[in-house]
């Protein structure tokens, strides 16, 4: 049984106004701008709602090959602690996978989000690695499209197809 029965994750419409004080109350200074201007221009953004209450949302996109970024994770604070931000990332990870991710990045300064995607099976990389997996112009270009910033630490989840075809997540 769902600790949330009510919490429906949908996709956001054109009028994300709405979603601002979620932001204004989880980001301050370069990241409260930034989360900002990507609501307004990310293809995908995806809400968690209680009833007509929206409570999260997270920001995601495709941006290089087989690898899809998780931009902003928020959670309204009256509703942290209760399993949205997990379902969030459960839920963007399922979306990623289905514009044909095969493996999500995030990153994070906070340590309560790193704890989060690390509970959700994302495993600590870096640039040398990401280099590694892409060649460095790739890397490069991933990190611009990332906007992964000094401090942050880079989260990895490789999306594997299991022996029946069907996809499974797990750590690398």
């Amino acid at each position: 049984m769902s600790l949330l029965p009510d919490l429906r994750i949908v996709n956001a419409d054109s009028d994300r106004v709405s979603l601002e004080p979620i932001l204004r109350e989880s980001f301050e200074g370069w990241y409260l701008r930034h989360s900002l201007k990507t609501l307004g221009e990310i293809e995908r953004v995806r809400i968690a709602e209680i009833g007509d209450e929206k409570v999260g949302l997270t920001m995601l996109k495709i941006i290089e090959g087989g690898a899809g970024y998780l931009y902003y994770l928020a959670v309204a604070r009256a509703h942290r602690g209760k399993g949205i931000g997990g379902r969030l990332i459960d839920d963007a990870v399922e979306c990623l996978r289905e514009e044909g991710a095969q493996e999500v990045y995030a990153s994070t300064e906070n340590e309560r989000a790193a704890h989060l995607f690390s509970s959700k099976g994302f495993a600590k990389t870096d640039f040398g690695e990401v280099s590694k997996r892409y060649g460095l112009l790739k890397a490069v270009s991933m990190y611009r499209n990332m906007l992964s910033v000094p401090g942050e630490a880079l989260f990895r989840l490789e999306l594997n197809r299991t022996l029946n075809g069907h996809l499974s997540s797990s750590r690398v």
